[in-house]
């Protein structure tokens, strides 16, 4: 009996070490999750919303995978809902949406090094740094929350209503630029309050544009992407280029849609609900994606993909990068500074680990299985 007992024990370890065989172990890690150079990215995973499965997955250069390196290390759960994630003054911070908090971590050991609690509601979404000491967090609320970027963190510093709800932010001149569906919204850093913000109204995001982030290229110029449109029909995907010194807009580029009933292939014939936009590491190029046809028919027997195209800030040409057969909707895109094409795939949306697919400059492909709902994909070393 006994030994019935122990042959099925060291079966059932054997399953659970042959089923995990791609993915790095979780503990301990005596020089840091980081090793010596041998990330090739970090995937910063939602979860599926009440379950507490927010995660930061690790890649590693051999294509293995920490899972959920936070959980490891602090034994305990992140929280619920990883929004976003941002290196500021050497620290991740963590945007967790439903646990109303910003997690505070180490970026070598992944060590939790504090907790800014909400005091008040909020859902916080994306962090940009203010000052040496501060940043503020943009929410679904219509608000701005002030926090500590330095220990001791403690509690939020303040809560600022504004006119509308801001998801993406950018700073520069001195001032937080918000994109909104009324226009991009501009506040002064060491004065943010709603009697005093401003308003350029030639450029403005839509529920379809609403995930793309605001990009500040080489010059300094901030860059958001608007659809172009004829009658209501949608006609180019348009990206705008605001001076933050003057407010207003000083560029504006287009690329045309063509006719959807083209069967020419590659052929631009729609645009992407949800898209995304990057910038390379020079802040030359952005990146977005489009609809246009394909040679073969996808899983629902049309011939449509999507294709990533980029912009030259500097004279507005467009050129066509990489096709992307077979994806469905994104819920995440990153091109790495290598020129890589990462994106995020969530599977069916529920609570099973999704993928990152990896679009190698070279034309192979990779996928990389990590935690529930992958959102964002961040390169240590590079962020714009």
């Amino acid at each position: 009996m006994f030994m019935k007992k122990w042959f099925h024990f060291l079966t059932i370890v054997w399953i659970s070490m042959t089923l995990a065989s791609c993915d790095k172990p979780g503990m301990p890690y005596p020089d840091g999750v980081l090793g010596d150079g041998d990330i090739e990215a970090l995937v910063l995973n939602e979860g599926l919303i009440n379950t507490n499965a927010g995660a930061i997955s690790v890649i590693y250069k051999d294509s293995t995978v920490v899972v959920d390196a936070f959980q490891d290390v602090n034994h305990r759960p992140m929280g619920d809902v990883a929004q976003s994630i941002t290196l500021i003054n050497g620290k991740y911070f963590v945007a967790m949406n439903n646990s109303k908090k910003i997690e505070v971590v180490n970026p070598v050991t992944f060590k939790s090094e504090g907790t800014i609690l909400y005091t008040q509601a909020g859902y916080p979404r994306q962090i940009v740094p203010i000052s040496e000491t501060e940043a503020v967090v943009s929410d679904l609320n219509r608000q701005l929350v002030r926090i500590r970027t330095v220990a001791p963190y403690g509690k939020p510093l303040e809560y600022i209503s504004i006119p509308r709800w801001v998801e993406y932010l950018v700073v520069a001149e001195n001032k937080v630029f918000g994109m909104t569906q009324g226009g991009l919204y501009v506040f002064d850093a060491n004065n943010i309050n709603k009697e005093y913000a401003r308003v350029i109204k030639d450029i403005y995001n839509e529920e379809y544009t609403k995930t793309c982030r605001m990009l500040i290229d080489k010059d300094g110029i901030i860059w958001g992407l608007m659809h172009q449109k004829r009658s209501g029909v949608v006609t180019g995907v348009t990206l705008k280029g605001v001076d933050p010194k003057r407010e207003k807009v000083v560029k504006s580029y287009t690329l045309p849609i063509g006719d959807s009933s083209s069967q020419t292939p590659g052929e631009i014939i729609g645009y992407i609900n949800y898209n995304r936009t990057d910038i390379d590491p020079t802040g030359t190029w952005i990146y977005f994606n489009v609809k246009t046809r394909a040679t073969e028919k996808n899983a629902k027997g049309e011939k449509e993909q999507q294709s990533v195209y980029r912009m030259n800030v500097t004279t507005g040409e467009f050129e066509h990068y990489y096709d992307l057969p077979g994806v469905g909707m994104m819920y995440g895109f990153a091109v790495s500074p290598e020129g890589d094409v990462y994106l995020c795939d969530c599977l069916d949306y529920t609570a099973q680990r999704g993928y990152i697919r990896h679009y190698l400059k070279d034309g192979r492909r990779a996928s990389h299985k990590v935690g529930v709902y992958p959102g964002q994909v961040y390169f240590p070393g590079y962020q714009q």
